[in-house]
């Protein structure tokens, strides 16, 4: 079950890749070659490509995929390690819990603007950004967790 949600996950975070890679492909063909430019195709892959970008970083990738200096974290002794992870993982997730309801409360304010080509709410854009959020701080309660379950690389 857990397999297939990746799955899906990941093939959301593919089509908005491809989507945003068919647009540029349209978008370089319409202007330089029919010599028609279209005005969607400017708009839609900074959409596609944003939301590809925070949907990748919320549900596609593990966090041992993000980049990251672990020099001072791998030479330190489990217990160190521990407690880093816990101070870090109750930082991320009480900053991301703070700031979740105003993102949330701006995002929705949002829904009375648009982009001015496509007409997409910038609620349903910003809603990634907070969708983010809302991830980021679940990951950090998840590291909570294990640092406390005694393992912290897990």
């Amino acid at each position: 079950m857990i397999r297939k949600l990746r799955g899906a996950l990941d093939a959301v975070g593919v089509l908005c890749f491809a989507a945003v890679f068919v647009a540029i492909n349209i978008q370089v063909f319409m202007r330089y070659i029919a010599n028609r430019p279209v005005s969607w195709s400017e708009e839609f892959p900074t959409l596609a490509f944003s939301i590809a970008a925070l949907w990748a970083a919320s549900f596609c990738l593990k966090a041992k995929d993000h980049i990251y200096f672990d020099l001072v974290y791998e030479a330190a002794p489990l217990a160190v390690r521990r407690l880093m992870t816990l101070a870090a993982g109750i930082a991320v997730a009480g900053a991301t819990l703070w700031s979740l309801p105003p993102i949330v409360d701006f995002a929705l304010y949002m829904k009375v603007l648009s982009t001015p080509i496509l007409r997409v709410r910038l609620d349903f854009v910003f809603g990634f950004f907070a969708l983010f959020i809302a991830a980021l701080g679940v990951r950090a309660l998840w590291d909570i967790v294990r640092a406390v379950g005694g393992n912290p690389d897990a």
